[in-house]
């Protein structure tokens, strides 16, 4: 993915940036409407990353660094078209289409008059919907409404249209709790792909998820733990699923010379009907960079 923005013109917007704006989104979260068919939506709380995960969100370029330190969420939802199957898993996000939003203090006047003014970017209008992109058209976006900064790596109107304006909820409010009250989660319906989450989960298993739901937090001792909560097609699918868990743990444990506690992992991994369950999950350091590394394609790559 392409960083787009000059410094000039993020530094025109940052100039003329007046009032404090907040996600417009209040009834329900913006990613409430993400989660078609085969996207992976990624949603992180930039908020606790800035604390808890500084690192994560740095550019290395200083007015980029103010972007994102003035928002609140990002979330995007990313997709294959056409659909790959396994030939593209684990999916490479960089190789993927996507669009999404910032939520945070971006107004939408001074940010769509900085982009107007930029020799970099052109405006388009299509359907009564303005957005501008870059002279390469790797990305179009705009700020619809204060407090929204929109993007996608193509069709923007329709993004707008899923995310804006004629939004349905595809993720519901429990779904979307777990996710928003997170470091960062992820979510996936009827995958066509799958990022790699360090499960050694083969493409077959991927292919006969119903949905997925997995989600990162920091424990107290400073550590960081996934959940997951994974509903199969089927109840055996679940149990297959559940086993090849289990087993890749008590491989994995016996490698590095530790004895495998069976009760501990029952409690850990276990199924109830079609939903496979993995609470408090240690993740190693490696694992970590892993999934923090989606987070910085995002906002590195994306904005």
């Amino acid at each position: 993915m392409k960083k787009v923005f000059s410094i000039l013109t993020l530094a025109a917007i940052l100039t003329l940036t007046g009032c404090v704006h907040h996600t417009p989104f209040e009834e329900e979260y913006f990613f409430q409407a993400m989660g078609k068919d085969g996207e992976i939506v990624i949603t992180a709380d930039t908020t606790k990353l800035k604390e808890k995960m500084p690192g994560v969100l740095a550019t290395g370029n200083g007015v980029l660094d103010d972007i994102i330190a003035r928002s609140e969420r990002v979330s995007v939802a990313f997709y294959q078209n056409p659909p790959l199957g396994e030939e593209a898993y684990p999916a490479d996000l960089a190789s993927l289409d996507y669009y999404g939003g910032l939520e945070g203090d971006y107004g939408s006047f001074t940010f769509n008059t900085a982009l107007s003014w930029s020799s970099q970017f052109h405006g388009e209008k299509e359907e009564g919907i303005r957005y501008y992109t870059d002279e390469g058209n790797t990305i179009e976006l705009a700020v619809p409404v204060s407090g929204l900064l929109l993007f996608a790596s193509q069709d923007y109107v329709q993004a707008y249209l899923d995310t804006v304006s004629e939004r349905l909820t595809l993720i519901g409010d429990d779904t979307a709790k777990l996710l928003a009250d997170s470091l960062f989660g992820l979510y996936v319906r009827s995958p066509q792909t799958m990022i790699d989450l360090g499960l050694g989960l083969p493409y077959s298993v991927i292919a006969k998820m119903s949905d997925a739901i997995i989600y990162v937090n920091m424990t107290d001792e400073g550590g960081y733990v996934l959940n997951a909560d994974i509903t199969m097609q089927s109840e055996d699918l679940a149990t297959t699923l559940l086993s090849l868990l289990r087993q890749n743990v008590v491989a994995e444990l016996r490698r590095q010379g530790q004895r495998p506690d069976f009760a501990a992992l029952s409690r850990q991994y276990y199924n109830e009907g079609r939903l496979v369950l993995i609470r408090d999950m240690s993740l190693t350091e490696e694992q970590v960079d892993q999934l923090a590394g989606s987070i910085t394609d995002i906002t590195g790559g994306v904005i």
